[in-house]
């Protein structure tokens, strides 16, 4: 249970920030429906305008409308998006004039039980062959999910039983009784089993129904085979966004992960020992990053070169021991290695204390032998703050080849593999030559702004080979900062909370203007952990973080583009300043 705990803690408490406004979305569109159940168990119906009385709909001109478009049709209802599925407006309206529909989703709001779902679901089927349209069981779904705290918004099938599938396999949750349960029994199992769990956070409000349903989908999204994307990945978009810090976050989540399932004695390594950053240069090169020659004093004080490895070659051959210690098993060892992304636990122990010597084996020796060995070993992440600021090429040289190639399969010779010896090789091949690759558990992550004309050192080439992550100004994270900031005693009579939907209007306008666009969009990080007075008001600070971070930035992005003087001070207004 405390695995399942920890979980939660990575993935809901530490990320409070930007799941804040899905809770409050959800929480909402629950007190509604429950609202509309309590006025419907009372005897009215669906249409009637007062059944809205007691909900956020209660000014609508026709809440019914409202009421049915936010909880069928509508892109994002705080409960969950609706994906793929697409409901047009025709058919949405056809589907609320028939009174079967209606009847039916009136009595799973009242009673969501098992038949009336049932039955919800043949009325939806039934309006959708009259009327041709198409099949939405996320969209059925997600209705359940609106009317019982039991299932959770994970609405699409797929993803559910992803999640579901993966606890059962984890030994965290039992599998279902019944082997032919659906998607509404092993929900509402999931569910009461989560409620069970963390029974003690519910009562003393440590946690509520809502975040143990979006805990959920942060599940599917993060633990389900969370280190099996592409291994190169670059974090892109406007300054002052986050990218660094959130691929620090995002890797130590992943390793606190791994590390929790993989509770070794004799090997648990820190996620420092396990991490790195660098930050590239123009003057970065071949020899900071792979290897080259310094120069060094001997012990009469001679000068002379000597090779030297470079910062990302020292890390692969910390994240390398595991892969180098099995190919050195003679006869075998080399196409056991290459063949590491299959091989198991089981077929390693019989060299495990014999060949496979190093301490940190006597750990893996007692797991299951179907475990994969690239499951066990530590993950290693390396991040490149700035990434295209160096002339690439230069810097990663023959290491394109092992992006593409991982592991002893990619084994290549570098430039200066003459002068390396055991010392500073990866691993010494049979016939005595000494290589170089990139370890199989070795990310790769690259940050870049991409408004830095540099971005053109990424080559078509280069560019296939790492996965790319747009990263957008986070205002909901901004808000919920915000507001944990008013919060604090002695600052809610000058509530700050109010600058994030300043800085959205002014991204808005930013996005709009022809000459800037989404790249030029101002990050929220230059509104975060502000160092001034806390008795400014919002107009006060509004003012002051416009003069000194966000104007000249945007005198920068505008520098000769001849439009200075009619768009800053456009730019100033719609940031709320009047002057």
């Amino acid at each position: 249970m405390s695995r399942l705990k920890n979980l939660y803690t990575y993935l809901i408490k530490n990320c409070r920030g930007e799941i804040d406004e899905w809770h409050e979305a959800y929480q909402a569109m629950t007190r509604d429906v429950a609202a509309v159940r309590e006025e419907l168990v009372a005897g009215k119906s669906l249409q009637e305008i007062p059944t809205y009385r007691n909900t956020s709909l209660k000014d609508e001109s026709d809440p019914w409308k409202e009421f049915a478009k936010r909880l069928l049709f509508d892109r994002s209802n705080g409960i969950s998006s609706r994906g793929q599925s697409v409901l047009s407006l025709e058919n949405f309206g056809h589907f609320i004039a028939e009174q079967d529909f209606v009847n039916a989703l009136a009595s799973l709001i009242k009673e969501p039980s098992r038949g009336n779902f049932d039955q919800f679901n043949e009325a939806w089927e039934t309006a959708r062959i009259k009327h041709g349209g198409n099949r939405n069981p996320l969209l059925i779904n997600r209705t359940l999910a609106a009317c019982r705290q039991d299932v959770s918004s994970t609405a699409n099938t797929e993803y559910f039983d992803t999640v579901y599938s993966w606890l059962v396999c984890e030994g965290l949750l039992p599998a279902h009784t019944n082997a032919n349960a659906d998607w509404f029994d092993r929900n509402v199992q999931l569910m009461t089993f989560l409620h069970d769990a963390f029974a003690d956070d519910l009562r003393e409000e440590k946690t509520d129904q809502h975040l143990l349903s979006i805990f959920v989908w942060y599940l599917y999204e993060n633990i389900y085979n969370p280190f099996s994307l592409k291994k190169q990945v670059i974090k892109y978009g406007a300054p002052g966004t986050g990218k660094t810090f959130t691929a620090r976050q995002v890797t130590r989540l992943q390793f606190d992960i791994w590390s929790d399932k993989y509770n070794l004695t004799y090997l648990r390594p820190s996620y420092e020992q396990c991490s790195a950053v660098v930050q590239f240069h123009p003057s970065f090169g071949y020899e900071d990053f792979i290897e080259g020659l310094r120069p060094t004093l001997s012990q009469s004080g001679q000068s002379r070169l000597t090779l030297h490895n470079g910062i990302f070659k020292e890390f692969c051959r910390r994240a390398g021991l595991w892969e180098v210690e099995v190919c050195k098993i003679p006869e075998k060892g080399p196409e056991l290695a290459k063949n590491w992304g299959y091989l198991t636990v089981g077929q390693l122990k019989p060299y495990i204390g014999h060949q496979l010597k190093d301490r940190s084996w006597e750990s893996i020796r007692f797991l299951p032998d179907s475990e994969r060995i690239s499951d066990v070993t530590p993950p290693f992440f390396f991040i490149i703050d700035e990434i295209n600021r160096a002339e690439l090429s230069r810097v990663l040289g023959e290491l394109m080849y092992c992006m593409e190639y991982r592991g002893v399969g990619g084994a290549i010779s570098t430039q200066y593999a003459s002068l390396n010896d055991a010392t500073t090789a990866l691993i010494v091949t049979t016939n005595g030559a000494f290589k170089f690759f990139i370890p199989h558990n070795v990310y790769i992550i690259g940050t870049m702004n991409t408004i830095d004309r540099s971005v053109e050192s990424f080559d078509l080439a280069l560019r296939r080979r790492f996965r790319w992550e747009r990263i957008n100004p986070d205002i909901a994270a901004l808000r919920y900062h915000l507001k944990q900031r008013d919060a604090q005693p002695g600052n809610a009579s000058r509530p700050w909370v109010g600058l994030a939907d300043d800085l959205e209007s002014l991204n808005k306008r930013i996005r709009e203007t022809d000459i800037l666009g989404g790249d030029y969009e101002i990050g929220h990080a230059y509104l975060m952990n502000l160092r001034y007075s806390p008795a400014l008001t919002r107009t006060e600070l509004r003012k002051k973080i416009w003069d000194d971070s966000i104007r000249p930035l945007l005198e920068e992005y505008l520098r000769g583009s001849g439009r200075e003087e009619t768009l800053i001070p456009e730019f100033q207004k719609v940031f709320g300043i009047r002057e």
